[in-house]
């Protein structure tokens, strides 16, 4: 009886020491560094990337080029040189001439058909006079003016208020005829006149949101210089 106890017991401390060894070698498997790693290192499994999306379809930007003109107080008048930025597709004339008294012109004219016409955008200045420009609200004035009956404020480079108003007719094809606008400039007071520190500035044949967007881009780039 004592000898079966004493091989229970012998059997038993054989197995015990087998799955001992058999556990630390699992365990070292686990914890044992990848060649390369340094000791203790975890190891983990890189999660799959989604790839970055592609921009498609977004246009490119209109290349642009800056056209200069103006007058400055040599000239005795009450303008400033100036600078704005213009797409490189519209055509830009631009003229000087002194025969007594100083004029400066530059007209930029672009063809937007088959939606819209020949636009033209004109900036002038001469000696002339100028006008209060009235828009809905405003009282009337008896001196020189003109009244406008819608109109869309711009901001220039410079900071300078500029709004450019036209006048409704009763044909109920209004919306769909070309349009033309006059620009005034805001003073100190608060009121709108004519002609800006630019000069006399007028458009004409604007039709369509492709034509004004572009025109509107242009005054805002107005910069003295």
């Amino acid at each position: 009886m004592d000898n079966l106890f004493a091989m229970l017991g012998k059997l038993v401390l054989i197995v015990t020491i087998i799955g001992g060894v058999a556990y630390g070698a699992y365990s070292l498997g686990k914890t044992s560094p990848l060649p390369g790693q340094s000791p203790g290192a975890a190891t983990t499994t890189a999660a799959p990337t989604e790839p970055l999306p592609t921009a498609t379809n977004v246009p490119s930007p209109k290349p642009t080029k800056v056209v200069q003109a103006g007058l400055d107080a040599s000239s005795g008048l009450s303008f400033t040189k100036y600078q704005m930025t213009v797409p490189e597709d519209w055509v830009v004339t631009h003229t000087t001439t002194n025969e007594g008294t100083w004029v400066d012109t530059l007209i930029l004219t672009k063809d937007f058909a088959p939606t819209g016409g020949k636009v033209q955008l004109k900036i002038f200045q001469a000696a002339t006079g100028g006008a209060l420009c009235l828009y809905p609200g405003d009282a009337d004035f008896e001196g020189p003016s003109s009244r406008y009956d819608v109109f869309e404020n711009i901001t220039t480079a410079d900071g300078i208020i500029l709004r450019r108003g036209t006048t409704k007719d009763t044909d109920p094809n209004y919306m769909t005829k070309p349009k033309s606008y006059t620009v005034c400039q805001k003073s100190a007071d608060g009121s709108f006149g004519q002609p800006t520190v630019f000069g006399h500035m007028s458009l004409s044949n604007v039709l369509g949101s492709a034509a004004m967007t572009e025109v509107d881009a242009m005054i805002a780039s107005l910069k003295k210089r």
